[in-house]
């Protein structure tokens, strides 16, 4: 592989994986991202040895790959940006949780430059394995570069050589995993609105014994804090794709709008230490919301 590879979105993934490329010594990574004068970007790109840039050409220039990590609603708009800035000899690949038929969109996009195009979708939580996350890509002649990237330490398993194959894999897994956030959120927001939450969770621990629910609570509402906004709109792109395959999304939707739900209330709150660390600071964050929300109903 060539010496560089460009990071476009330098989010949790972005700079995980980055940092992973980074560390394996194999390649030079250079990224941007939209808020690339924020501090702590500068200082998370510094630490990992990346080169922030303060566009997407500048990070693009003289790379041989360009990983795309920006969010659902953005990736046909981010394509059609990096667009007039790649050449033939280049390979643009899409990492973003969307459905095939946008994954289609930002081939099409991508295609006027002459740069090659690969979907790729990530099939496991990224902080941990970093670089090593399993990742599924589909395109014509997706082998090639599936191989170039597992010689630099990465973990890439060829879906399909059509646009769609890597991505549809991704939406139906993610129906099952933030479903399970999703009924979460709602069983235990209205468990605590009724004062029965730990019940419920101790029910729950009999029942099905073989995971501590505490512990995924725990998890599952902290990334809803921090990650709300993306996750809903995964789900929606989810959605899209059930609605494709010409069935109706209708728990798909739902999963997508509790989550979006929960982002909107979680907005701006801070927790000591930055992030939740229990389900309980959640839930008690959230059943002020719903209280507040009462009142002022009551008032009106």
């Amino acid at each position: 592989m060539s010496e560089q590879i460009a990071i476009i979105g330098f989010g949790e993934a972005g700079q995980h994986i980055g940092r992973g490329l980074a560390a394996e010594g194999k390649v030079r990574v250079a990224a941007y991202d939209l808020r690339h004068a924020e501090r702590q970007l500068i200082d998370a790109a510094a630490d990992a040895g990346i080169a922030l840039k303060d566009s997407s050409a500048a990070a693009m220039k003289d790379a041989a790959v360009i990983f795309s990590f920006v969010t659902a609603s953005s990736a046909a708009d981010a394509a059609r940006v990096a667009a007039p800035h790649l050449t033939a000899g280049q390979t643009y690949i899409d990492f973003n949780s969307v459905s095939p038929k946008t994954k289609r969109a930002v081939a099409d996009a991508i295609a006027p430059s002459g740069a090659a195009f690969v979907e790729a979708a990530i099939m496991a939580p990224v902080p941990g394995p970093n670089h090593k996350v399993p990742v599924l890509v589909s395109a014509p002649g997706a082998a090639d570069i599936a191989g170039r990237l597992n010689a630099i330490g990465m973990k890439i398993e060829v879906a399909g050589e059509r646009i769609g194959d890597a991505s549809l894999s991704k939406m139906l897994r993610s129906i099952f995993i933030k479903g399970i956030e999703a009924l979460m959120l709602e069983s235990l927001v209205a468990a605590r609105h009724a004062g029965i939450e730990e019940r419920i969770l101790d029910s729950v621990q009999k029942t099905l014994p073989g995971i501590n629910w505490r512990e995924l609570a725990a998890y599952n509402l902290e990334r809803t804090y921090a990650h709300g906004k993306r996750r809903a709109a995964e789900m929606f792109e989810s959605a899209a794709t059930v609605a494709e395959l010409g069935l109706d999304p209708f728990v798909t939707q739902g999963i997508a709008r509790r989550i979006q739900w929960a982002h909107e209330q979680l907005k701006g709150v801070e927790f000591s230490g930055g992030k939740p660390t229990t389900y309980q600071e959640v839930l008690d964050v959230l059943e002020a919301k719903l209280a507040a929300d009462k009142r002022q109903d009551a008032a009106e």
